[in-house]
């Protein structure tokens, strides 16, 4: 074949190789795009069924609204901004040749750049419209508490503006601001690219090294970045009353001498540069370019990093405590309100010397239900006498509820029996998904009594055949806090075909009880369809394919009742403990939701993780909170789901006391999500409590905010502490663990007691709190947690500074040092592991009484906790070791009078 036509042959196969190549790549981008339109519809529709499964498809309805408005606007607008400035570079390139040798890659790329030229406009617009849109359709919360913000009625202490502008307008805008700006920046840097693509921008060689349309544009984008610049500083002038710069969140001397004047003055700079860029588009010279972005770097250093940084250093550090003092006369009346302590607290003095009356124990055992069960360390007990089967659990730790029982309100550790599939005879789809569907029943015990015989936990619910003494009419647990991802129920009307297990057999038979699931909580998945959607969404074809699926067969998902709460008011922080109450012999897992703003002005910020951790936290029932700030924080929801159906419900809680502006927010948002607290049962509202996280974010502000004046406020010298948990390294000592580390934080107590030590026992949570040092007890705060006139009512003992009462890390100290208790100890682990139970601190007579149940654990499996001793500590006596709670309180009273 000649040399020619050689050439001819291989230029045509790499011509069909290139086309090709182009057809496969454009298949593989239609068939990606496909598969994400796919994605996208199942995600849309399988949401969309679920929020109807729950009543609520309305709520998804509007956030995909949002979502969608957000999207477009914001993905539309930096398309065509991308575009735009794509276009215009390339229409306005000049003649440009790059060398072949020298920029082989350029060069070849302008050869073919107008075959694909349109298709590389739309691509590059298209990405980075997708990308700025998807990000915007994440703000929907912020836009929603934007377009339905309701007023405060109060204002700022510095710019006098409602507070609902800087908890529900302020953040949107700043968004809005923001991806403004990130448009503008991504338009700037896809025009120098291109520019240099085109020739347009030269950075190497002699001549111009930019053309004068280039100058136009890039003027005219640094002029709307300026422009946006400037609306920035604006709004971080109200940014700062939540400032971190002072001693306490708010705006410090700096802030208001220094940091504020100086933004003002930007927002003037930041104008009227840009307003010299938009006239050099005209102009068309790149030293006025230089000027405005050189003037605004030197305006910035100046007015928002040197002149704060020298008015701190030679004003506001060097009398800080003069100075800022009007900083923190509004952080603490701003906090104070923010989280709920504006009022209803009562503070009192504590522990003036006083005798104890001879009725003291009498007192003790009538006014406070001593907690013996103590519920983070009783889990195995319930395990080993009510588990019943290996397929049932018991969340970690129990739960406390409170319950009235014969002649009072009983203090009850109450657990839902839920399912684990782990521990089921022989693991199949069928059996997983089909058969062991539930956990079954409730089991609850006082918490102030223990069986003296074994030491274990007397049960008022619980066993097989069930014993409730609390009534339960509906015992089965399909949406719990460790049921499985997903089961598939029900059956049609009529069919006498149960096949979902229910409990084993009650009366000796081998074969176990079924039943079939007659709630409406599942998404109906009869459909061919359906089925199909739910095989992709959760990666199992056997949805799909199994016969054993009917027409009137329901998915259950998204079964723990803290993610189900989650997904109907996305916009609630939940508390980490959720709790099952018994209401009209049904199981309900209550939620408490709390509506937050890290925006409140002045209110001091918070880490609530940081500020919920203790010794519970990494419990397998109890969640974390999310590492995040606040500085707003109000229970102003009390969800509920019910065990059986799944029925979500929200109740608007604690409204006349404390009217909550963001929930009127969200409620104008979601119409008729939440409803109001007239309609909570009668049944419901005596099981209810006050919620836990709420409680430890609030003990730990009262630590410093106790502190009324602002001098004592900024040293800080009558600050106090939350104690570590002294049983924690105190068992890991007992046991052969090691040398004694840091202890995480005590965790609160719900205990029925005497939230003044002298009077009538009211359902509390509370906590002692002690001097910086932590040897000494510096106050016990209590709150009442039973939902009445007094519910939510702090009490908050203060101990005299000049009284010595021991913290409980100096109480546990003593404890481990009697040589009577450590002999004892020593015998009692011989064959066994010592378990130290919470140790409780209880006001009594002026004075504290601290209490710690001992139990003993057998070495090796299924062993479990029993209680075999009582330690007792009252006032200035010596510890007190006894086998009943009775006989240690008369000890540790007698023990008191001796030393006194």
């Amino acid at each position: 074949m000649p040399a020619a036509s050689q050439d001819r042959f291989s230029s045509v196969r790499t011509s069909r190789l290139k086309r090709l190549g182009i057809r496969l790549l454009v298949a593989m981008i239609a068939l990606y795009a496909i598969y994400e339109a796919f994605m996208a519809f199942v995600n849309i529709r399988t949401n969309v069924l679920w929020f109807r499964s729950v009543e609520a498809g309305s709520v998804y309805g509007t956030i995909l609204g949002a979502q969608i408005l957000l999207f477009t606007v914001f993905g539309v607008l930096a398309a065509l901004a991308i575009a735009a400035a794509l276009v215009l570079v390339i229409r306005q390139r000049p003649r440009f040749r790059p060398d072949p040798t020298r920029q082989k890659w350029r060069h070849g790329y302008l050869r073919f750049e107008k075959r694909f030229r349109i298709w590389l406009i739309a691509v590059v617009a298209l990405y980075c419209g997708i990308r700025v849109g998807t990000s915007a359709a994440h703000r929907w919360q912020a836009y929603l508490m934007w377009r339905h913000a309701q007023p405060f009625h109060q204002t700022d202490p510095q710019f006098h503006r409602d507070i609902s502008y800087f908890v529900s307008v302020l953040p949107f805008h700043k968004a809005v601001v923001g991806y403004l700006s990130s448009i503008v920046v991504t338009a700037l840097v896809v025009t120098l690219v291109a520019a240099y693509l085109y020739g347009a921008l030269r950075i190497r060689g002699h001549g111009r090294k930019m053309t004068p349309a280039l100058k136009a544009q890039v003027s005219v984008l640094l002029g709307f970045y300026l422009l946006f610049k400037a609306a920035s500083y604006w709004l971080g002038r109200y940014s700062l009353t939540t400032s971190n710069r002072g001693p306490v969140t708010g705006l410090s001397y700096t802030d208001s001498h220094a940091v504020l004047p100086g933004l003002t003055i930007l927002v003037g700079i930041a104008v009227v540069l840009a307003l010299l860029l938009f006239a050099n588009a005209w102009l068309r010279r790149l030293r006025w370019i230089a000027v405005a972005i050189g003037g605004m770097l030197v305006a910035a250093l100046v007015l928002g990093t040197f002149l704060p940084s020298i008015v701190y250093r030679f004003r506001e550090q060097p009398s800080a405590s003069t100075v800022d003092r009007p900083l923190i006369a509004r952080n603490q009346a701003a906090t104070l309100k923010a989280f709920g302590l504006d009022k209803d607290v009562t503070t009192q003095q504590y522990g003036a010397p006083g005798t104890p009356s001879t009725t003291s124990v009498a007192r003790a055992l009538r006014a406070a239900q001593i907690r013996l069960l103590d519920p983070n360390k009783l889990t195995p007990t319930f395990n080993v006498r009510q588990e019943i089967q290996a397929f049932y659990q018991f969340k970690t730790p129990l739960d406390i509820g409170h319950y009235p029982l014969a002649q009072r309100d009983q203090d009850v550790a109450i657990a839902a029996r839920e399912l684990n599939l782990s521990g089921i005879p022989r693991s199949s789809w069928s059996n997983n998904h089909l058969i062991y569907t539930h956990g079954y029943g409730v089991v609850a015990a006082p918490t102030d009594r223990m069986d003296e015989k074994n030491g274990t936990p007397i049960f008022i619910n619980g066993y097989l055949p069930a014993v409730n003494q609390i009534p339960v009419d509906v015992p089965q647990i399909y949406f719990g806090q460790h049921s499985p991802s997903y089961s598939i129920v029900g059956e049609p009307p009529g069919s006498s075909k149960n096949v979902e297990f229910d409990h084993p057999s009650t009366n000796g038979g081998s074969a176990g009880v079924h039943s079939t699931f007659q709630g409406k909580g599942g998404v109906p998945i009869g459909s061919r369809l359906t089925r199909l959607l739910y095989a992709v969404k959760l990666g199992d074809p056997n949805i799909f394919f199994s016969h054993d699926i009917n027409s009137a067969s329901q998915l259950l998902t998204v079964r723990d009742p803290r993610h189900r709460v989650g997904q109907v008011a996305p916009w609630l922080n939940l508390d980490g403990d959720v709790y099952p109450a018994l209401v009209d012999g049904r199981v309900q897992w209550v939620v408490d939701g709390y509506t937050s703003s890290a925006n409140y002005p002045e209110s001091e910020r918070v880490n609530l993780h940081q500020a919920t951790a203790n010794s519970l936290t990494n419990a397998t029932g109890i969640a974390s909170q999310p590492n995040t700030h606040v500085n707003y924080l109000h229970n102003s929801v009390k969800a509920v789901v019910d065990a059986y159906s799944g029925k979500v419900t929200l109740y608007s809680w604690n409204q006349q006391n404390q009217p909550d502006p963001v929930l009127q927010t969200w409620e104008s948002a979601f119409p008729g999500l939440v409803q109001p607290e007239s309609s909570i049962p009668p049944a419901l509202l005596k099981t209810l409590r006050y919620p836990q996280d709420l409680f430890d974010v609030q003990r730990l502000l009262l630590t410093q905010y106790h502190v009324a004046d602002p001098s004592d406020f900024y040293n800080g010298a009558d600050f106090w502490k939350i104690p570590n948990d002294p049983t924690i390294a105190a068992t890991n000592t007992l046991n052969g663990g090691g040398t004694r580390g840091s202890s995480p934080t005590l965790p609160s107590t719900y205990m029925s007691l005497s939230p003044t030590g002298d009077g009538a026992a009211a359902w509390a949570l509370s906590s002692p709190m002690v001097t910086l040092n932590y040897r000494e007890l510096a106050a016990f705060l209590t709150v009442n947690a039973q939902p009445g006139p007094d519910y939510g009512k702090f009490t908050l003992l203060d101990f005299p500074a000049g009284q010595s009462v021991e913290s409980p890390a100096q109480v546990q100290n003593d404890i481990e040092s009697d040589s009577e208790i450590a002999s004892a100890l020593t015998l009692l682990r011989g064959n066994s592991k010592v378990v130290l139970g919470n140790l409780l601190t209880i006001p009594l007579d002026n004075k504290v009484l601290y209490v710690e149940p001992v139990y003993a654990q057998a070495r090796g499996t299924n062993t479990f906790p029993t209680l075999r001793h009582v330690i007792a500590v009252y006032g200035d006596g010596k510890p007190a070791f006894r086998s009943t709670l009775t006989g240690a309180l008369r000890q540790a009273i007698a023990n008191d009078a001796a030393a006194g």
